[in-house]
């Protein structure tokens, strides 16, 4: 079994060149203390024998790291995948690099990541939270130590931390707008209803397009469930099974409607001809129906850069904002007409 090679350290370089490691240091750093020729030779030196720095190290000298720690439910939302891309891109541009953590809906993973992230001495962390308020307590005290937090997707609490969001409830309101003007008058929601932020202004939204065109709410077309496939197509099956008129489903995310797509073409319906499908985020999934559809364009890639600017600006100036800031980021409707294997911005 081939030994472990040591790192390569500034004492290693040191004993290589004959110099001293304070030297060494300020010649990587291209300190004016040292001479252009030895700056030369410790870089060379350096890049034949593989020197990485130690970012933790530095971080612990610097007090600043340049990372920042993202914090996201999933990769399997293509929302999420693209967000984090946004996010990316813009952080290195403003010189700073991203760590992409998964808590899968998990408030033990999500708490463990935030105990990861705070010793890390990360720069700042971005969230998109998991549903409910378990790890509230954590995130004030980071918050406290000098971390700032910026949600993205989700708030946790609109009255201390910045975010980034869509408007879920006109978001809502205007796809059930289209839906009620293509004829649809038997619409479900599927989805959570409370515990989630972002299904909580898509619910209201749901309930006031009802109230505007002077459609009843009725609690029976209301499916709440938990934001995966399987619930979705379960929970969808048991209410075609209760032999309910309807025509429309309206779900909060690509993976329930991917579920419930499935269970409705399962049962014999037709998409759209007999039920019209939509959903929020456009996840890449939905389009494995292979069936017509209209999606709440987000705008991810934009919500991942205008995350990473304020994060950086709050990491930079060292202030917390008062009162917190909040962008809205547009929305569009988008018709999938897959017959035609193309997608269009609903007219």
């Amino acid at each position: 079994m081939k030994s472990r090679k040591k790192p390569v350290t500034l004492k290693t370089l040191a004993k290589a060149l004959n110099l001293t490691p304070a030297t060494i240091s300020k010649a990587l750093r291209d300190s004016t203390d040292i001479s252009l020729k030895t700056r030369q030779r410790v870089k060379q030196k350096a890049k034949e024998l593989g020197y990485q720095p130690n970012l933790l190290a530095r971080s612990l000298i610097k007090r600043r790291s340049n990372i920042i720690g993202v914090i996201i439910p999933n990769l399997a939302h293509s929302f999420f995948a693209e967000v984090t891309r946004g996010i990316s891109d813009r952080a290195r541009s403003l010189g700073y690099e991203a760590i992409i953590m998964l808590h899968d809906e998990s408030a033990i993973i999500e708490k463990r990541i935030l105990g990861f992230l705070s010793s890390l001495n990360v720069d700042g962390i971005l969230i998109a939270t998991v549903p409910g308020v378990e790890n509230i307590k954590l995130i004030d005290s980071i918050h406290e130590r000098g971390i700032p937090f910026v949600c993205f997707d989700r708030e946790i609490d609109a009255q201390r931390f910045s975010s980034v969001t869509i408007d879920d409830k006109r978001a809502s309101m205007e796809l059930m707008q289209k839906m009620i003007d293509l004829g649809c008058r038997n619409i479900v929601f599927l989805g959570p209803t409370h515990d989630l932020f972002v299904a909580q202004g898509r619910f209201e939204g749901y309930c006031e397009a009802l109230k505007k065109n002077g459609l009843p709410f009725n609690e029976d077309y209301v499916i709440p469930c938990g934001i995966n496939i399987d619930d979705s197509y379960v929970r969808m099956r048991r209410f075609i099974l209760k032999n309910k008129p309807f025509d429309a489903v309206v779900t909060v995310s690509g993976l329930l409607a991917y579920g419930a797509g499935k269970a409705i073409l399962e049962s014999g319906f037709s998409i759209p001809k007999d039920v019209r499908l939509a959903e929020f985020g456009d996840n890449n999934i939905v389009h494995r129906l292979g069936v017509p559809f209209i999606t709440v364009d987000q705008n991810p890639y934009e919500m991942g850069t205008k995350s990473a600017e304020m994060i950086v600006d709050l990491i930079e100036t060292g202030e917390k904002v008062e009162p917190p800031k909040h962008v809205f980021i547009d929305t569009k409707l988008i018709c999938h007409h897959m017959k035609n294997s193309f997608s269009k911005e609903c007219e």
